[in-house]
């Protein structure tokens, strides 16, 4: 179920838009990229109790984190 509107994150040489949903009672975000990358599913997680950005499905960890914080820094400041 999609939960907020459709925003857009621009970078110096990427757009994003980034999409929230809620998946078993979880917010998580799919984001797809200007530049012809697959889109990327990420969710905010909580390990060693500090929070950081996951891929879903595992394997995009480097992304995830980095456009992560993007997208927090995003609702941060909106």
């Amino acid at each position: 179920m999609e939960t907020s509107p459709t925003f857009e994150i621009i970078l110096s040489d990427i757009t994003m838009v980034v999409t929230s949903h809620i998946v078993a009672s979880d917010e998580v975000f799919r984001i797809e990229f200007s530049d012809g990358r697959p889109a990327l599913v990420v969710h905010e997680a909580l390990g060693g109790n500090r929070p950081f950005w996951a891929s879903i499905p595992q394997g995009r960890q480097k992304e995830a984190e980095f456009f992560g914080a993007r997208i927090a820094e995003y609702l941060k400041n909106k």
